[in-house]
């Protein structure tokens, strides 16, 4: 009996453990991700589509539930409220997982799917990957950006 009230807790402490190491990956996805759509000044469907796309599919925001939404609704507001106010927001949330090269690769590649969910990437969008490119140190040339 001990043995599986002590299994539960742990399983518990490992999920919420799990959370904490992801929640700047969270951030940083979900912000980068509206940072290249609004890139163009507005947030289009088939942008959002993609974004949700991705969050149910990515296991490392597993557990986030509406938390995500919560995130989502709190940077899709400072980009209505001034782009410049959304745009530092969401590079400081970028900056934090910098360090790791697959969370920033993961990152990236999540904008760009965003760039490219509405059928072609404008020079906007273009703009937006090489300045956070280059605050990851990700090799555009690999991902077909110069």
């Amino acid at each position: 009996m001990l043995g599986k009230l002590f299994g539960k807790k742990v399983a518990a402490a490992k999920a919420e453990v799990k959370k904490l190491e992801n929640r700047d990956l969270m951030e940083a996805l979900v912000g980068g991700c509206l940072l290249v759509a609004y890139a163009d000044g507005e947030l289009e469907a088939a942008e959002l589509d993609n974004l949700e796309k991705q969050i149910a599919a990515n296991p490392a925001l597993e557990g986030f539930g509406g938390e995500i939404n919560a995130i989502l609704s709190k940077f899709t507001q400072m980009f209505e409220a001034g782009p410049l106010i959304g745009q530092m927001k969401v590079m400081r949330e970028i900056a934090d997982i910098k360090t790791s090269k697959e969370e920033s690769e993961e990152v990236f590649v999540a904008m760009l799917t965003i760039a490219q969910a509405d059928g072609e990437v404008e020079d906007a969008e273009v703009a937006v990957l090489k300045k956070v490119g280059q605050l990851l140190g990700v090799n555009l040339r690999e991902f077909g950006i110069e």
